[in-house]
């Protein structure tokens, strides 16, 4: 999926990039944005040439009738640019420093061949959430997310309806990789198509974004069963409460000021709200469990509101199943610590065992349905603070984890918004967080914001990582046609579990070497050695191809985060077409991109990943480590000789006090500039391996070796 070159809906006669050529012209297969003026473009190809020019040109701002393929009324004005660097299948070239910031066409002549053109700076909608995760209601919020989607000025979007009415609604909060929108109270439901602006580009500029559901407001019943009035002891009449809520099809329990004691696994009905008078003033406390049950609270289709829950040993305290579409906890303290009292694992303290260790602990919080909600809570977890499995579509907001294990641990997300959350290690031995595949195909369109992470001492340390997982092939194609291919040998599959899945819908068909290098597809089925991918190859792989089919982790948006006193924030292979933008780093591992080769889970190599305006304000991590920015090829055989990390791009980025950039390996089209390292005894080291590194106008400020080749 290579969203930098789909064209704009305005210009939509330009041929599909899917589509294979029969000639020997170039084909960009991806171009790199977003660019400023004087800034490097990478395009990834073939048939590039070593006498390979670029052509770019501004788009005409009313240009909804333009074919750009062919001859044009209104004839593109093209200024043919040298290169910085080109091989067969990649180039580099600066956009001239004079030019306005804008939206371009680009495109690559070879002698008298020239490629189709794409575009630059194009608005790119990855994915959108509603205030009702998969909706949106009249009256709500919709969210859109993914890169070019703003430049300073005023992004719009229009919904058109199926009558044709459109509706035009402008940006709350203007970001380049977030949108928000407010709706009217007044819109019909129904499914509209979504068009994007970023504020250039005209009437050409506008994009097609999807389609938006609008549905009316998910609406339980409004019945109140108040606790009080079910008896004078507040357990028996918390259940009590629960079964007429049941009996009434769902409703809300209320819970006036007090404490009520649970002693076993309290089920909420569907269409059901446990909601107490305040968080303060309304505590369920669990006792001391010597084998606590599984699931402390099991609920589907609820909601938590405004109050406190306690408990001793647990294993997960709010446990949601598979089923449920709807889930929100808002305003819910929790305290879940296995350890409470004791001052040592495993060794009784009056009268209390805590468990040997975290194994099994659980999570406060476990989420598996669809359209999930936790704003506004306090939570504390012996292991997880926050557990999504499969969990899809939800919002996760303005909250405190803080946790023994792990903050949060999130497999197999898709359209996950993180933000504005505190994530902080509350034991000498909290370890990492992240997003994971462990026993899912695909984790993307996740977009974390604006979150504090911090006091991760433990394991690997991770602020934030992808976590490695399933593998179901690695080698050459023996035939290829439009979305069909067929393997050369049967795939071996590989996961967490002791009997692999086979179905591998959603992983990534990526060919990673020979014709076609630098492209990844969707897998929408697979049968033995026959494969269907979501959309044809831009350039056709043929039988001298290599493909690796893994897990993906791409996709994915990491902004504006701080971290402090941890390990990395990293992409941890698979990671394509991410970005990690505006975040702040002091006494961490810095911020890196990972290829992966590992014997069980073959090739998992990283492509144009980009870091975008981040700044480490203080490099001297932990002990005698240091921060930095880089690329890490890692190869557990030590024998592989082709790159695991390709195109990432280093832009704008800041290193303070002994923090460093450091390219590692056999990496290729590497580009860092317009960076800035103060104070250290490197400012980039790029190892003897790498290959089409492109650094410029980078700046040094007591730097002892600005720029310093390795082994």
């Amino acid at each position: 999926m290579k969203h930098s070159i789909i064209p704009i809906l305005a210009i939509a006669m330009l041929a599909p990039l899917g589509v294979p050529q029969l000639t020997a012209a170039p084909q960009i297969i991806e171009a790199s944005d977003p660019v400023r003026p004087d800034e490097a473009v990478l395009v990834i190809g073939e048939a590039f040439g070593k006498d390979a020019t670029v052509e770019l040109a501004v788009l005409p701002e009313k240009a909804a009738s333009v074919p750009l393929d062919q001859a044009t009324p209104e004839p593109l004005q093209w200024e043919k640019i040298l290169p910085l660097q080109c091989d067969n299948r990649s180039l580099k070239f600066v956009v001239p420093k004079t030019w306005k910031q804008g939206v371009w066409v680009c495109r690559v002549r070879q002698g008298a061949e020239v490629s189709k053109p794409v575009i630059l700076n194009a608005p790119d909608a990855w994915w959108w959430n509603g205030d009702e995760g998969e909706t949106a209601t009249p009256g709500g919020w919709l969210r859109v997310f993914g890169k070019s989607l703003n430049f300073g000025g005023a992004s719009r979007v229009t919904l058109r309806a199926v009558d044709g009415k459109i509706i035009t609604l402008s940006d709350n909060r203007p970001s380049p990789y977030a949108l928000a929108f407010s709706l009217p109270a007044d819109l019909a439901a129904g499914d509209y198509q979504m068009r994007v602006h970023n504020g250039m580009g005209g009437e050409s500029g506008w994009n097609s974004a999807g389609t938006v559901i609008i549905r009316p407001r998910t609406e339980w019943k409004k019945d109140v069963f108040n606790v009080k009035d079910y008896g004078p002891d507040p357990s028996a009449a918390l259940l009590a409460a629960l079964d007429k809520a049941k009996a009434n099809g769902g409703g809300i329990v209320y819970l006036p000021r007090g404490r009520y004691e649970v002693k076993y696994t309290l089920v909420i009905p569907p269409n059901t709200v446990l909601r107490g008078e305040s968080m303060d003033l309304v505590s369920l406390c669990w006792p001391d469990f010597d084998k606590p049950p599984v699931d402390l609270i099991d609920a589907s289709d609820f909601g938590i509101e405004s109050l406190t829950l306690y408990c001793l040993n647990h294993v997960n305290v709010v446990s949601e199943g598979y089923a449920s579409k709807r889930a929100i906890l808002r305003h819910v303290r929790i305290r879940a610590n296995s350890y409470f009292m004791m001052e040592e694992q495993n060794k009784e303290f009056r009268g209390r065992h805590g468990p040997l260790n975290r194994d099994g602990m659980g999570a406060a919080v476990l989420l598996r349905g669809r359209n999930y909600e936790i704003t506004d809570c306090d939570i504390y977890g012996s292991g997880y603070s926050v557990r999504l499995l499969m969990a899809k579509t939800g919002i996760i907001a303005r909250n405190k984890l803080h946790y023994g294990a792990c903050g949060y641990g999130i497999e197999n997300p898709e359209r996950c918004i993180f933000e504005d959350n505190v994530v902080e290690g509350a034991s000498l031995t909290s370890a990492g967080n992240g997003f994971s595949t462990f026993w899912s195909t695909r984790a993307w369109h996740a977009y974390f914001a604006h979150n504090q992470v911090r006091q991760v001492y433990g394991g690997d340390r991770e602020m934030m990582t992808l976590d490695l997982g399933p593998a179901a092939y690695s080698g050459a194609i023996a035939k290829v046609s439009g979305t069909s291919l067929t393997l050369a040998n049967d795939p071996v599959f590989q996961d967490f579990t002791p009997k692999p899945s086979t179905n591998f819908t959603n992983g990534a068909v990526q060919i990673i070497d020979g014709k076609g290098t630098g492209q990844y597809r969707f897998v929408t089925a697979n049968n033995g050695r026959e494969w269907q991918v979501d959309r044809p190859w831009t350039v056709e792989p043929d039988k001298d191809s290599r493909v690796t089919i893994c897990a993906f982790r791409g996709l994915n948006l990491y902004v504006g985060n701080t971290f402090e006193d941890g390990g990395a924030c990293q992409l941890y292979g698979a990671a394509h077409d991410s970005i990690v933008a505006e975040n702040k780093g002091s006494r961490m591992s810095g911020f890196s991109v990972w290829g992966l080769r590992i014997p069980q889970w073959n090739e998992q190599p990283s492509w144009f990943c980009q870091f975008l305006d981040n700044e480490i304000l203080v490099g001297n991590a932990y002990g005698m480590s240091s921060s930095g920015f880089g690329t890490v090829p890692f190869d557990e055989t030590k024998t592989y000789d082709l790159p695991l990390v390709s195109g990432a791009i280093f832009r704008r980025n800041v290193c303070q006090n002994n923090a460093s950039f450091s390219l590692g390996g056999l990496t290729t089209d590497t580009i860092v500039e317009h960076c800035t390292v103060h104070h250290a005894e490197y400012g980039i080291q790029s190892s003897a391996h790498s290959k089409g590194v492109l650094l410029r106008e980078n700046t040094f400020e007591d730097v002892v070796s600005p720029v310093k080749n390795g082994n």
